[in-house]
């Protein structure tokens, strides 16, 4: 087993790894010269996660230093709560059903909350249940259908029963086979949230109880073949994206509730985007914060700024950078470059409110925000109750309208009280 932090260089033996094709394949390290190396190598990049290099040895990458107690609950919790579309949540992380699990006791609390957390939010945008027609056998008072004839003579005439029928027939209801799925899947959900260590789960399992009382009138027993029969729909999108994480949550614990249960230090084989999760998180926070004066990823003639702030009485080009060094008041001058872009694109600029720009127009003075991380802090959402101008109170010195706003990852609790 071979473990690195994130941006660590891989290095075995004292000596960095020269070029190999056994790593080559790899999402958690690259063949890569940084910015601040002098030398090529396979650095890990801001990816987290465990996985397979070769039939034999594994690869885990941990958090960076200075991020080691992230609170991945709360920050997962955080991103679900936005009006993101689902398919962009699926671009945070990948997980490998088809590969063994893996020890890594460091992880074993990342990855499961992550799954649950996405598809209890899933199956709560659900509004209405999909209904279908369901083939039922039973011994009835009434007829319904038709009469099987031979089954009826044997269960009710011949032991005397004239007061039942049995009949076949078919039943337009929601007891179908993706509901039963999706059901079994929330009751695994509801096992692992209540063996998870947590100060924020009561609206984990509110939202658990709420998704689980739409589902009263259907059987949780699945059936293998009817699972495996399931096809996705363009019509129903919330529904195939659901079934999809119901899939992998009982495949992850190879369609057992017992399995669930039980805690151990073997994950399934994921890779989880850091820089991507930190932007989400930042997003549900000013998401929560302003509504619609947030406008995530509008495009651009030079790209996509991470957020648009547009008010009636100020505007803002924010961009997140998942880099603690910020704190010292460094800025890449890529990053420099990248803000600038997007305080002179005309279509940013004509979204932000400025309607009469032409090429030749003199530029405004758009202030340019990055948004970085810290560990710790005890302001869940820095945002709320605030003006975002009265945020921008620590400006880049040599710089016009940059301004760094510090939003720190939560961490465990239990890590806090310690530190």
């Amino acid at each position: 087993m071979i473990q690195l932090r994130e941006h660590e260089k891989l290095i075995l033996d004292g000596f960095p790894v020269e070029y190999d094709e056994r790593y080559n394949n790899l999402d958690l390290i690259k063949w890569d010269n940084p910015m601040d190396s002098k030398s090529y190598g396979y650095y890990a990049s801001f990816k987290i996660g465990v996985e397979w290099i070769d039939n034999k040895e594994s690869l885990i990458v941990t958090p960076k230093r200075g991020m080691e107690n992230i609170d991945f609950l709360s920050m997962f919790m955080a991103c679900f709560t936005s009006d993101l579309a689902l398919d962009s949540f699926n671009e945070i992380y990948k997980i490998d059903l088809d590969k063994p699990q893996i020890e890594s006791p460091s992880l074993n609390s990342v990855i499961s909350p992550l799954i649950v957390i996405h598809f209890v939010s899933v199956v709560n945008r659900i509004k209405s249940l999909k209904r279908g027609y369901v083939h039922r056998h039973e011994n009835l008072k009434k007829v319904k259908g038709h009469i099987k004839l031979l089954k009826n003579e044997r269960l009710n005439i011949a032991t005397k029963r004239y007061d039942r029928i049995y009949c076949e027939y078919d039943e337009y209801s929601t007891d179908i086979p993706e509901n039963r799925l999706l059901k079994k899947a929330l009751l695994f959900s509801k096992t692992l949230i209540s063996n998870m260590d947590n100060n924020h789960l009561a609206y984990l399992k509110i939202l658990t109880a709420k998704s689980l009382k739409k589902f009263e009138n259907v059987s949780d027993y699945v059936d293998m073949k009817s699972v495996r029969q399931i096809r996705s729909s363009k019509l129903f999108n919330e529904y195939s994206e659901a079934v999809r994480l119901a899939k992998t949550i009982l495949k992850c614990f190879d369609y057992s509730i017992n399995k669930a249960s039980v805690s151990n230090n073997k994950i399934t084989p994921f890779v989880l985007d850091m820089s991507l999760l930190y932007e989400h998180y930042v997003y549900g926070l000013l998401h929560e914060a302003y509504h619609d004066k947030i406008t995530y990823q509008f495009k651009g003639k030079t790209g996509y700024p991470d957020f648009l702030y547009k008010s009636k009485d100020f505007k803002a080009i924010l961009d997140t950078k998942y880099i603690p060094k910020y704190e010292k008041g460094f800025l890449d001058a890529y990053v420099i470059r990248q803000l600038s872009g997007y305080s002179r694109d005309l279509p940013i600029l004509k979204y932000l409110g400025y309607d009469n720009l032409e090429e030749d127009s003199p530029v405004p003075s758009v202030p340019c925000v990055i948004i970085y991380p810290e560990e710790g802090n005890d302001v869940y959402n820095p945002f709320i109750n605030r003006n975002l101008n009265k945020l921008c109170t620590k400006p880049l010195r040599n710089l016009s309208m940059f301004y760094l706003i510090n939003i720190p990852v939560p961490v465990l609790l239990k890590n806090k009280e310690s530190s």
